[in-house]
């Protein structure tokens, strides 16, 4: 093969893989280390903590707080499946070997290296979707302009369990997380569906400003551990408590978290 052969295809193969990389938005993350299409009960499979931070957080005594309020709120289920036809973002297969697709069948991201994919849920500007890995690696991905943000794994604190998370407006997100329960012996507790949780800890991210809020529980919540069964995209929330190993559970209603503050 003659020289100027070889370099026209060392060309070609560098045009393939520029225009591949232009058309699946895939970009590098930035350096940093790192619970929807949902799986459900993702989020409420928390997990050990992991000390790495990926975002501005503070201190456990410098967060932030918002506050949660009862709220009446009924949810309109045909708006609901109405504002989920036609997503832009879809996923493919799943089980951690799951891929972001766009209409048009393009990948746009995939499992790897940087997150094994169980589910995605497209935010609800449908421009960002958050893209949930397994041992609490989660990334908000936005393919238009390629951002891979890392969400924190825990919250600050001692014994803070990894997060899960859940869209509740355009550019924020619920975080559940919890504080790890301990046996007499001192020992954490290792358990099945959750029960590994001593108190439930909810928290607000918001991708654009990458800022970390606590949220207060109201005073009518008085069971330290509970769930989330669902949310809205304007900020509302449905709590229940699980009875452990009971297989019980009891509703707790609507709150409201004022994410506009």
């Amino acid at each position: 093969m003659n020289r100027a052969l070889k370099v026209g295809l060392i060309g070609v193969v560098i045009l393939v893989v520029v225009w591949f990389t232009f058309r699946t938005g895939q970009t590098p993350i930035a350096s940093g280390r790192i619970p929807v299409q949902r799986m459900p009960g993702v989020a409420s499979r928390l997990e050990p903590g992991d000390k790495a931070k990926s975002a501005d957080q503070g201190s456990a005594g410098q967060l932030p707080l918002m506050e949660m309020k009862e709220a009446s709120y009924v949810v309109d289920y045909a708006a609901l499946a109405r504002s989920r036809e036609n997503l832009p973002f879809r996923m493919r297969g799943g089980g951690g070997n799951g891929r972001v697709m766009d209409q048009q069948g393009h990948v746009l991201m995939e499992s790897g290296e940087e997150i094994r994919i169980f589910g995605v849920e497209v935010g609800p500007d449908k421009q960002h979707v958050l893209v949930e890995g397994g041992s609490a690696v989660n990334i908000v991905f936005n393919p238009a302009t390629g951002l891979r943000l890392r969400l924190p794994l825990t919250p600050p604190g001692e014994h803070m369990m990894g997060f899960g998370w859940r869209w509740i407006g355009a550019t924020k997100l619920l975080g559940e997380s919890g504080v790890q329960a301990f046996n007499a012996d001192g020992t954490p507790v290792n358990c099945c569906e959750g029960h590994n949780v001593a108190q439930t800890r909810l928290y607000v991210y918001d991708v654009t400003t990458r800022k970390l809020a606590g949220v207060t529980m109201p005073g009518k919540v008085t069971q330290p551990v509970v769930n989330v069964a669902e949310v809205s995209s304007d900020g509302h929330v449905h709590l229940f408590h699980e009875v452990p190993h009971a297989g019980t559970q009891q509703d707790l209603g609507w709150y409201k978290i004022d994410i506009e503050q």
